[in-house]
Order: structure tokens, then C-alpha cells, then sequence
């Protein structure tokens, strides 16, 4: 049987995630169900956000206790204008311009600008796969197939999975190919996508980490260019996890619960950077540019 047409053979407890209003059950008991769905490791993806958390973790406290004098103050810079960079690029850009379509035209400049640039900074994938991705969450509120959803926050039986899974894991699986998925990047394909895709990861080397090490180089030379790499892998992980945020907990927390999907408004992520005080409103009504219109 398909996943994703039924419930869980087992019955759902009063306070789990199904006995919610206008939730679908949920799909699987344990992560692990997933491998006998079609699911497996994207290595790729988990040795690559392993590392820089790590770098990041362990290497910003070591970074800032070694730093030349005065470059803190440049490495907190970078961190700040990156993520900023990266966070704007998404959520203005990807999400709102690209996936939504919220004009109808986007001219070369802002393609050039957020798109060859700043999603780039944000490092999510390629705009044409991020849009693609984002278009397939938010068809399932209408099709009903929640099992496609790429990030959803509903397949499993209690929050804390949900939670993780719409966060972060879903990004260290491959998922199952499927029709809806072929036909959401088909429908992402005009030149400057295309182009941004097939210049993607020379540009993700160059902008995340030639580029920060030769400016730190040239400032402090050996340490500056360490120094400044962490900076910029702080900015992008930055930018990551408050992308991820919108995913996990304004699906998950919050009021005024949307009318069709399983999206909610809050203010536990305020702003244009996370868009918390929209999700609800936003799923209803997808094409809207305004955040928290609701």
C-alpha cells in the first residue's frame, strides 16, 4: 500500500501528534522506517553538514581565542553579513520571488545578486532545487499525498521526531524519486536557474571559502585566512538553521492554526529572515508577498 494513504496500524494516544486538529496521521513510528520506503544516506550531504558543525563548534571559540588583535571585530563582521546575505537571499529571493512566483518578472541584477550570490552564501542547494522542493511542501496541503512532503513535520508519531526530521535529517537522506517532484523542477527552468545551478558548486567554493581565505590571508596572513574561514562557515550555518527553523518550529508551535495545512503563525522566529508570523496565512495563500498578513 502507498505510503502515506493510511495511518499507522497502531492506535494514536490523546496529546500525540495526530489527535491534533487538521493534522494527516502520521506515517511512520521510527526514523529508521524510512530505508524500507525508498529512503537512503545522502553521504554528501551528512559528511558536509557533519564537518562544518563541527568546524563551527569547536572551531569559532578556538578562532576567536587565537585571532590576530583587532580581527574579531572583521571575523564578526563577515559572520553578520553573511548570514544576513544568505538569509535574505532565501527567504526573499527563493522562497517568495522563485518558489511562490510573487512577481512576475525577476530581472538578471536580482538573479544575479540573490541567486548567483546569496543563496549561494546560504548554501541550501541550487535555487532551481530549493524552489522545486519548497513547491512540492506546499502542493501536498492541496493533493493530500503528505507523504511527498520533503520537510514535513508531521510523518512521525511524536514532536520530538517531527522536530528533527523537518529541522535537519531531511537533508542527510536521498528521498524516492516521484511524478509531483519531476514536474515541480521542470516547472523551475528558465535560463537564470538553469545557469545558477550549473555554476552552483564552483561558486559555493569560491564564495564560502576561496574568498574568505584569501581576504583573511591578505589581512593577518595564515591565521587571518583560518580565522576568517570559521567566520564564514558561522555565516552559512547561521543562515541554515534559520531557514531550518521555518521548516521545524513554525510548523510545529505556535496559534492560529492554517486552514488547510499543518502550518502555524508564531513569533518564535520573528522577522523577514524567518517569517515565523506567517506560515499559517502563507499556506493558504501561498503567492501573497506579505508576511503576517493574517
Amino acid at each position: 500500500m502507498p505510503v502515506g494513504e493510511t495511518p499507522l496500524e497502531n492506535s494514536v494516544q490523546r496529546g500525540s501528534v495526530a489527535s491534533e486538529p487538521n493534522l494527516p496521521p502520521p506515517l511512520y513510528n521510527r526514523i529508521r522506517e524510512l530505508f524500507s520506503r525508498g529512503f537512503r544516506i545522502d553521504w554528501g550531504n551528512t559528511l558536509f553538514i557533519s564537518i562544518t558543525h563541527l568546524v563551527f563548534l569547536i572551531g569559532t571559540p578556538l578562532a576567536y581565542w587565537y585571532a590576530p588583535e583587532g580581527m574579531w571585530k572583521i571575523m564578526l563582521a563577515w559572520t553578520i553579513l553573511h548570514m544576513l546575505v544568505g538569509c535574505l537571499s532565501t527567504t526573499v529571493y527563493a522562497h517568495r520571488l522563485i518558489a511562490h512566483g510573487a512577481a512576475k518578472n525577476v530581472s538578471w541584477p536580482v538573479h544575479i545578486l540573490f541567486g548567483f550570490i546569496g543563496q549561494v552564501f546560504a548554501i541550501q542547494g541550487s535555487v532551481r532545487r530549493w524552489a522545486a522542493m519548497h513547491t512540492v511542501h506546499h502542493g501536498v496541503d492541496k493533493s493530500g499525498k503528505h507523504h511527498l512532503d520533503p520537510y514535513s513535520a508531521t510523518w512521525f508519531n511524536s514532536t520530538w521526531r517531527n522536530f528533527l526530521w523537518s529541522h535537519m535529517l531531511t537533508y542527510f537522506f536521498w528521498h524516492p524519486d516521484h511524478e509531483a517532484i519531476d514536474k515541480a523542477f521542470s516547472a523551475k527552468s528558465s535560463p537564470a536557474l538553469m545557469w545558477q545551478e550549473k555554476l552552483y558548486l564552483p561558486l559555493l567554493v569560491l564564495l564560502n571559502f576561496l574568498l574568505p581565505m584569501a581576504v583573511g590571508y591578505w589581512v593577518a596572513g595564515l591565521t587571518g585566512a583560518l580565522c576568517l574561514q570559521v567566520a564564514a562557515v558561522g555565516g552559512f550555518i547561521l543562515a541554515q538553521h534559520n531557514t531550518w527553523t521555518v521548516n521545524s518550529i513554525t510548523h510545529l508551535w505556535g496559534s492560529d492554526r492554517a486552514a488547510i495545512s499543518s502550518a502555524r503563525n508564531n513569533y518564535i522566529w520573528m522577522g523577514p529572515l524567518g517569517e515565523g508570523n506567517h506560515h499559517a496565512d502563507h499556506h493558504d495563500h501561498g503567492q501573497d508577498y506579505r508576511n503576517g498578513f493574517g
